[in-house]
């Protein structure tokens, strides 16, 4: 074979191979090339327990299907079909439909209820005859998450329910991961550093944290303050800043309050201050006393006089308004009383009825004790006034008037010294 003869075949063998190639390309690009494509999840994240809306873009970058196009969406655990097929025909679609003008598919499914936090495979195939596209390897996931509420302040407790002034108190915290998975970087700050709040951290700092909080989980928490001598009573909102982040190393910040009250219970001492009624069988006054021995002010005092066996009251009302008492302060009402009891203490029971600072409202019963009295031990203590010296003056008139008879009478029985002369 010559050597123009050679070259003569090559070429003839690349040629074919050439325009066997182009057939090739030709025809592939001729042929349906279908592509779907997830475009939306609604909600996002979707929570267990909830229905959510996938949207699936179907496009055809080749040219127009002979077979209706069948679109398929697989649901395992754990998602199930809500109010919709499993399958959608968009009948033949037309070549190069791409971007907005490709089919929208929808399809709905209820998420368990139980499932856990992740993002979770869904699987879709598309069918045209005899051929078929199938997502099968994670190119579609579902973000399965709550999207709020992941950690919760289960309780709040106070000790004691206000702090006195210049004393300490303690705020016990108890919080639970509602999430299905853990929660991360838990840190807790109590923000004191406005100049209106009188409370700082006691022997701790005013932040907590938590490397990690597993699913369900609870944990408790405590922040211990002092409160400024000087304060006034009141109620203070701290503010409290909350971060953390899920698994999925979202981060979350929560701002909230915590309502701290200053103030002190009130002491309240009622008492009998005087009275001029000792003994069963007589009336008099008797004046009551109600002493603020507390820190703080009380407030709209009522005080009503309750019945008993003991003695009468001679009022027109057993309800008396006193009004505001201030700290180291008293206040008095007069009460008009017969006495009618064997007893040798008289009981005076009385309600109170008052406010604190702070508008809390209180109520209490006293019994107030009042000694009653025999007459000669009256007479012994000087309360009352004693017959001795009336008696000896009345034997002496007596004396006088009878020497004044036997004078009369019977000079003579009369001493000398006493004798006309």
């Amino acid at each position: 074979m010559t050597k123009k003869a050679t070259i003569i075949i090559l070429s003839l063998i690349i040629l074919t191979l050439f325009v066997s190639l182009a057939s090739a390309v030709t025809y592939n690009g001729n042929a349906p090339k279908l592509k779907a494509s997830l475009i939306s999840q609604s909600p996002d994240p979707v929570e267990p327990g909830e229905i959510v809306t996938l949207k699936f873009k179907i496009e055809n970058e080749g040219k127009q299907t002979t077979n209706d196009v069948i679109v398929k969406i697989k649901p395992d655990v754990p998602f199930q079909l809500y109010g919709s097929e499993k399958e959608v025909n968009l009948g033949k679609i037309r070549a190069s439909v791409t971007g907005v003008d490709g089919e929208i598919v929808e399809f709905k499914l209820k998420v368990d209820e139980n499932a856990v936090e992740a993002e979770t495979e869904i699987e879709l195939e598309l069918a045209s005859g005899d051929t078929s596209v199938a997502y099968l390897d994670n190119e579609f996931l579902i973000d399965i998450r709550t999207r709020d509420a992941l950690l919760e302040i289960t309780s709040i407790n106070y000790v004691p329910e206000q702090i006195v002034p210049g004393q300490t108190g303690e705020v016990k915290i108890s919080i639970k991961n509602l999430a299905d998975s853990v929660i991360k970087d838990i840190k807790f700050d109590m923000d004191f550093s406005r100049s209106t709040i009188p409370l700082a951290p006691y022997q701790s700092t005013s932040q907590r944290q938590i490397p990690i909080l597993e699913s369900n989980h609870q944990l408790p928490l405590s922040f211990k303050m002092i409160a400024d001598p000087t304060a006034a009573p009141g109620l203070y909102k701290i503010p409290l800043n909350i971060s953390f982040s899920d698994e999925q190393g979202t981060s979350y910040l929560i701002d909230d309050v915590l309502a701290i009250t200053i103030g002190e219970t009130p002491k309240v001492r009622p008492y009998i201050k005087k009275s001029d009624v000792f003994q069963n069988g007589k009336s008099g006054k008797i004046t009551l006393e109600i002493a603020n021995a507390g820190n703080s002010k009380i407030k709209f005092l009522e005080m009503t006089i309750l019945p008993s066996e003991e003695f009468q009251l001679v009022t027109t009302s057993n309800y008396f308004y006193i009004g505001d008492v201030d700290s180291d302060d008293t206040d008095s009402e007069e009460i008009n009383v017969y006495v009618d009891t064997k007893q040798k203490v008289l009981s005076i029971p009385l309600e109170l009825k008052y406010y604190d600072a702070n508008n809390k409202q209180y109520e209490e019963e006293f019994n107030l004790p009042l000694q009653l009295y025999s007459t000669s031990k009256l007479k012994k203590v000087g309360l009352l006034p004693s017959n001795g010296k009336w008696s000896y003056l009345i034997i002496l008139i007596i004396l006088m008037v009878i020497a004044v008879i036997i004078y009369k009478k019977q000079p003579k029985f009369l001493p000398a010294f006493l004798r006309k002369k």
